[in-house]
Order: structure tokens, then C-alpha cells, then sequence
């Protein structure tokens, strides 16, 4: 006794009964009216979607008695043999075990000879891009010119591994994933003819949990009447398939929305191997809400019932959509892991909705940024030990003044400086404004109008201290501090620096850009902020054009930049405009020496 399998007996046998594929349907049925069948097709799409049918559809439309005609009569002797897979005009070829250069050089031998029967002679080659890259080159010039008896019907379901030159010679044709509703009619035509008396709800559970395959909705109907009989119920599916459909998937969401770690667990099913499944599921219901929620309840590309739109657009809009799509990314890079590690697919998902579970899960990028914006802005007077800015300059700005936290000036972390040469210290991170040590050692030479070089001389000595700031608020700790800092080298007083640099210089081409766009432009292009302490702002530029340098060495707009770098720190700042290229050439190779020993730049305080 042998049994047909739903999903063969009721294959399409015309195109008529092709469901969810009626571009495909039509597009082939006019080029056979219209005799402008070409000579090689490509089917592209996923599994079930009816690839290899189209193609037998197409062998039939050629080859019956009739035709080439658009509707086969189906009981010629070709349509027979076609459908049976006895016709010797039909050649059906699997290209994941035929997939040799060998196996293509037999099949373009055989091209030369004439059909025996049939009108053409037909090769289908399911799974096509499992062919090697050698039978693929031997498969180009006669896939290109084939003889005017041969036909080419190519399938695959993974279209981006066929060649380009492959894809070139052919006419391709995209089958599409059969919608729920489609499949679900589909069943119940076939329940029907079966005589089988199945719940209200089988046929749309069955439908979703196939995926947009047909073939895998015949296959489960299959099997649920094997097990339950010809009265199934939507319960017995749950005992057919562990993935749990998508009552499941709706009540781990809503664990998931809940944060409930403990319930997401509880309510996966006791037995393992549906967690692919699973995740497909889930995937197919947060797209659902993700669309609802972006599109609205009206969304077409969304195949639900009203009811159900509304209980997922709701669900949705309650989530947010910026969790809805991290909970997708995570879902899909848990489907990779399952796929690398199928015999620990328990442990990715469980590990997967874990995460999802967590409630910080629900801030987005722009509450996390404003949140760390707040967090620095108040421990930003902690920095400097009092709660109270340095000043930068001799002054020390004010809270009233508006300048940002991140921009007041804070004391150097206390490090150990490195040493240069002869056993002095000097600072070890930014390129120091004036040399900080050794002033009488490393004299400067001087230049005359005439060109000769003059006596060395000594270096300017670096502003006085005030004695206040000195000054410990404890008398009695007042001797040993003072002895502290008498042994201190003068290279290791730590000199007040500006925090947050990068924002200090956008708020100054902001406010610069008000009184002199094009000024600020240049800046921001050519020029950058290297360093901002005592009070003065050094700025470096490179690859000034000639007009840009005239306005860069304009007083007045030296002063401007000073003046709007002042209000935007509330505090008095100095900015210096330092062509790098102009300051090679006039360096000569002493004050090169002195400025590359301590790591800065050598300036004319006179």
C-alpha cells in the first residue's frame, strides 16, 4: 500500500492553481502566448514557495499536444509524463549531487541531440548554486547560446552564490514568501477534499507556523492528522511542534516587556528542539509590532486579522520602538549562534531573552548620552578637590558666568613627570607654554636686524604665585607645605589646564561663527586647538591659502577670536593663531633643539 503525500497530490497542475504567485504565473503565461519564451530562467526564492513546480508547469506548457499553449490540458501523453517524471524530454537534474565539471560536460553533450518526443527538450537544475565554480564555466557558453530545442529552468534559494555571468543569461523570477491568509485558504480546500473535519483556527496556526511555505503547511497538515486524526483540534499542535506557535511567543513578549527573567524561563517548553522555531516566531511577531508601530494599524505590508493589528499595534506603542528593534538585532545574531552551535540552541536562547529582559534594555542612546552628560556636570567641580574651578588666566570664572562644567579648568593628575636630559622634570602630556624648567641653563639666542646672532639669552621666568592661593587654611600644616614645595622642582608645579577641550573649541567656533562666518570656517577646516592653559588658547594651522593667512594674521581678527574665546569661558583667554608652516621656516635650528627637548613650542614674549 502506498501513501501520496498531501504536497504531492495536491501540486499545482496549472498555473491557475499557482496561489500567492500570480506575477510569476502571469509573467510566464504571456510570454508563452506571445511565443517570447526565452531560452534559460532562473526561480529564485525560499523553500515551499514553488520553484520546481513553476518549472514542471512551464515543461508542460511547451511540450503538450496543444501548445506551446498557457493552459496544458494535463492528460496528453507529454503532460502525463511530465507530471509523473517519466518524460525522456525532461531532464531533472539535483545540482548538490550532480555538481562536478564533469556532470556539466555530460549535460552539454547531450544538448546537441534532438528531444525524442517532445517539442523541446527541458533541463531543469534544482539547487543551482551548489555547483562548483568549474562547472559553472563550463556551463556559460551553453547557457548563453543554447540550441533552439533546449529550454534552461534553473532553482535556487540562494541566488547570491550563482555567478554574475551565470545571472546575466538568464531570465530571473523571484517566488515570494505565500502569505498566511493564502495558506490557510489552501488548507482548508485541501481539508476539505481530504473530508477531514479540523477546528476553526488549525488551518491559520498551521499557516504561520510554516513561514510562507506551502510545502512545509502540506507536510505539517500531514502530520497532525497522522497523530490526532481526521478532527484536529489547535491544541494538538502544540504536542506536534515544541515551538509553541504564536499564543507562546505573545506571552514571552509580554514577560519580556515586564522584565519578568524568571517568568520568560518558566514559559519556555519543557522539551528542547524547537528553539529555531522559537526564535523565527518571535522574529515574525516583533517585525509585525515593529511595522504597526511605524507604518500604524492600516500597515499593508502586515497579513493580520483587525483584532490581532490592534493588539499588537498596542503592544508595540507600549514597548517603544527602539527596544522592539534591539530586541530583533539580539533575536538574530541568537539564530547565527544556533546555526554555529545547534547542540547548545537551548542555551543561546535562554542567554539571548535574558538580556532582553533587562530593564535598562528600554533606554535609548539619547536618554544614556543626556544621562553621562548630567553625571560629568556634577562631578566635575569634584575633580578639583574643592568644589571650586581654578582660575584660568588670573581669574577665576564664576557659575553666573555660564561656562560650561566640562570647560572650567582643572589641576593635572599628580604623575610622575618624565626627566629630560641632565635630570630636570618637566611636563609629561600637552606641550608646555613657556620652557618650564632649567631657564637659565637652555639661554635662547637672539637674532640682529643684520642677521648675526647675538649672546643667548635667558628664557622669561614664569608669573609670580599669588601668595592666597599658597596659602594652606590650616596654619598649622602651613610650614611643612611650604617645605614641600621649596623641594619641589619648579618644573613639577602643576600649571592649571582646561578640561574638555573639543567642547571648548566647538562653543568657540559656534559664538565665532555669529560675528565672522567665514573666519570660523577657516578655523574649523585648517586649524585645531592644541592647547588651552594660563590663560591663553593655542590654535595650530596647516595648509593655509594666501588668503586665508592675511586674515588669520589680521590683528583685528586675532582680537575677535580672543574676545568671543573669552565669552564662552567667562574667563579672560588669549587665543594665539600659529601658522605651522610660517613657524618651520623661521625656526632656526637651536630654538628647534630647545623646543623638541621639552616637548613644546618656543614664543617672543617681547
Amino acid at each position: 500500500m502506498s501513501y501520496l503525500v498531501l504536497a504531492r497530490k495536491y501540486r499545482p497542475g496549472t498555473f491557475a492553481d499557482l496561489v500567492g504567485q500570480e506575477v510569476v504565473a502571469r509573467t510566464l503565461q504571456g510570454a508563452i502566448e506571445e511565443q517570447r519564451v526565452g531560452h534559460a530562467y532562473l526561480f529564485c526564492g525560499p523553500r515551499g514557495t514553488g520553484k520546481t513546480t513553476t518549472a514542471r508547469l512551464v515543461a508542460k506548457a511547451l511540450n503538450c499536444v496543444h501548445g506551446p499553449t498557457a493552459n496544458p490540458c494535463g492528460t496528453c501523453e507529454h503532460c502525463l509524463g511530465i507530471e509523473k517524471g517519466s518524460d525522456p524530454d525532461l531532464i531533472e537534474m539535483d545540482a548538490a549531487s550532480n555538481r562536478r565539471i564533469e556532470d556539466v560536460r555530460e549535460l552539454r553533450e547531450n544538448v546537441a541531440y534532438a528531444p525524442m518526443k517532445a517539442r523541446f527538450k527541458v533541463y531543469i537544475v534544482d539547487e543551482v548554486h551548489m555547483l562548483t565554480k568549474e562547472a559553472f564555466n563550463a556551463l556559460l557558453k551553453t547557457l548563453e547560446e543554447p540550441p533552439r530545442h533546449v529550454k534552461f529552468l534553473l532553482a535556487t534559494t540562494d541566488p547570491q552564490k550563482v555567478p554574475a555571468t551565470i545571472l546575466s543569461r538568464c531570465q530571473i523570477l523571484r517566488l515570494a514568501p505565500l502569505a498566511e491568509a493564502v495558506i490557510a485558504a489552501r488548507l482548508e480546500h485541501v481539508f476539505a477534499a481530504e473530508g477531514v473535519a479540523a477546528e476553526a483556527g488549525v488551518a491559520l496556526e498551521i499557516a504561520r507556523r510554516a513561514r510562507g511555505g506551502m510545502r512545509d503547511a502540506l507536510s505539517m497538515a500531514d502530520q497532525l492528522l497522522s497523530l490526532v486524526g481526521t478532527r484536529p483540534q489547535v491544541a494538538d499542535l502544540e504536542r506536534l511542534a515544541a515551538d509553541g506557535g504564536a499564543d507562546l511567543a505573545d506571552l514571552l513578549l509580554a514577560r519580556l516587556a515586564a522584565a519578568d527573567r524568571a517568568g520568560v524561563l518558566a514559559a519556555l517548553p519543557v522539551g528542547e528542539g524547537g528553539e529555531p522555531e522559537l526564535v523565527g516566531t518571535l522574529l515574525d511577531r516583533l517585525r509585525a509590532m515593529l511595522l504597526l508601530a511605524l507604518l500604524g494599524r492600516d500597515a499593508v505590508v502586515v497579513a493580520l486579522d483587525e483584532g490581532e493589528r490592534a493588539a499588537l499595534h498596542e503592544r508595540a506603542a507600549a514597548i517603544g520602538t527602539a527596544r522592539l528593534a534591539a530586541w530583533i538585532e539580539e533575536l538574530v545574531l541568537a539564530r547565527e549562534r544556533m546555526a554555529r552551535l545547534p547542540s547548545h540552541a537551548r542555551v543561546v536562547l535562554e542567554i539571548a531573552l535574558l538580556d532582553m529582559a533587562r530593564p535598562e534594555s528600554g533606554f535609548s542612546f539619547a536618554d544614556l548620552e543626556r544621562r553621562l552628560v548630567a553625571l560629568e556636570t556634577r562631578l566635575a567641580p569634584a575633580a578639583g578637590g574643592t568644589g571650586t574651578a581654578p582660575a584660568v588666566g588670573g581669574v577665576r570664572p564664576a557659575a553666573a558666568a555660564g561656562a560650561p562644567d566640562d570647560l572650567l579648568p582643572r589641576p593635572p593628575a599628580r604623575e610622575a613627570a618624565p626627566r629630560a636630559p641632565g635630570g630636570r622634570a618637566y611636563a609629561s602630556s600637552e606641550p608646555p607654554a613657556r620652557a618650564p624648567a632649567a631657564r637659565d641653563e637652555l639661554p635662547r639666542p637672539s637674532t640682529s636686524p643684520a642677521g648675526t646672532r647675538s649672546a643667548p639669552a635667558p628664557l622669561p621666568a614664569s608669573p609670580p604665585r599669588s601668595r592666597a592661593a599658597a596659602e594652606p587654611p590650616d596654619a598649622d600644616l602651613a610650614p611643612e607645605r611650604e617645605t614641600e614645595a621649596e623641594q619641589r622642582p619648579p618644573s613639577d608645579v602643576p600649571r592649571p589646564r582646561v578640561a574638555g577641550h573639543a567642547a571648548a573649541w566647538e562653543g568657540f567656533l559656534q559664538a565665532l561663527a555669529k560675528t565672522s562666518s567665514s573666519l570660523a570656517d577657516t578655523l574649523r577646516a585648517r586649524g585645531r586647538l592644541s592647547d588651552l592653559a594660563n590663560g591663553r588658547a593655542l590654535v595650530l594651522l596647516s595648509n593655509l591659502r594666501e588668503a586665508e593667512r592675511v586674515a588669520i594674521s589680521d590683528a583685528q581678527n586675532r582680537r575677535r577670536c580672543s574676545a568671543v574665546f573669552s565669552a564662552v569661558l567667562g574667563a579672560t583667554v588669549e587665543v594665539v593663531l600659529e601658522d605651522q608652516a610660517a613657524a618651520r621656516k623661521s625656526r632656526d635650528p637651536y630654538t628647534g633643539k630647545v623646543a623638541e627637548l621639552f616637548g613644546g613650542r618656543i614664543e617672543d614674549e617681547g
